[in-house]
């Protein structure tokens, strides 16, 4: 069984009153999640549609998994910074009645609103006015260390980041992701993944996951690589505003990391974030599919990424 041996807070009466801390971690476990989730879905908090369309696609020698889901229409665009009391100063995520757990004195664990999987959890920095437009630093690996190490092995499980909107973010409020697994792979899951149309940059681990201080060395040297292939390809650096990292996708499994750049959201109404690239395509409805097989999936991602 997949468990979440982490800190959780139980809600006493309703969502929106949090109880106790749990003393002992291995209590936690994904029958909670799940009742919590299925709960909030229920009182119609949290959008989950169970019943999504998957279409399996292959292309250039490379299959893609893509599932429709309801729940995304929901779904709202970068765009003003929301004024509800209940938002932390500076954000546009209400964690409000979502949370999960305090992981680090840093990061809040919270379920998404509008999710793909069942469940869908998103890793928040507490600190609402920091960006989803920063590179990650050593306090976001430290928390993503902690909820990655005591996941179940029944299950490969996955956090991604979308760095900037070009990266394919919707929020600004910083934060990472984790989908529940079901029964999908990624590409880079194979030992040798060949096809793939763009340029990525990919760290194997042959000792398992390792802690949080090598987890940030190796993304700040693949960052690195894919920073100079961006700048390579533009033909010169491209300028960013202070503070703000290069576009790009991070995925992170307890096997490998990868780095991947990015030029932009989409093409043509077809938009990719970090699961996208590598061969898992959430979408809101069929029309959005259509622009994804009309325009060919391959072609999206090397015009989205830096193509090989």
């Amino acid at each position: 069984m997949l468990a979440l041996a982490i800190l959780w807070l139980i809600w006493q009466n309703t969502h929106k009153n949090i109880g106790h801390l749990m003393a002992n971690m291995a209590d936690l476990v994904e029958t909670e999640i799940l009742a919590r989730f299925d709960s909030l879905v229920a009182e119609g908090i949290v959008y989950y549609n169970e019943d999504q369309h998957t279409i399996v696609h292959k292309d250039q020698n490379l299959e893609f998994e893509f599932r429709i889901t309801t729940a995304l229409t929901h779904k709202p665009t970068p765009g003003l910074l929301p004024t509800l009391s209940r938002y932390k100063p500076g954000s546009d995520i209400d964690a409000s009645g979502f949370e999960v757990a305090a992981i680090t004195t840093t990061h809040l664990l919270a379920f998404n609103k509008f999710c793909a999987a069942r469940p869908h959890l998103l890793l928040l920095i507490q600190d609402g006015r920091r960006r989803q437009h920063e590179a990650l630093d050593a306090d976001d690996w430290a928390a993503a260390h902690v909820v990655l190490t005591p996941l179940g092995t029944s299950r490969q499980p996955h956090i991604f980041f979308n760095c900037g909107i070009d990266g394919g973010c919707s929020r600004l409020h910083k934060h990472m992701q984790i989908p529940r697994p079901g029964g999908y792979r990624l590409w880079l899951d194979e030992p040798v993944a060949e096809g793939i149309p763009y340029v990525y940059f990919v760290e194997r681990f042959s000792g398992g996951l390792p802690g949080p201080e090598v987890l940030g060395m190796v993304y700040r040297r693949l960052l690195g690589e894919a920073e100079r292939a961006l700048v390579i390809a533009a033909g010169s650096p491209e300028a960013q505003d202070p503070g703000h990292a290069m576009p790009h996708n991070v995925l992170l499994t307890r096997d490998w990391m990868v780095v991947t750049p990015r030029r932009k959201l989409g093409l043509g109404g077809a938009n990719a974030n970090a699961a996208a690239m590598l061969g898992m395509v959430w979408l809101s409805d069929d029309g959005v599919l259509g622009r994804w097989l009309e325009l060919g999936p391959s072609r999206v991602l090397a015009e989205v990424g830096v193509p090989v």
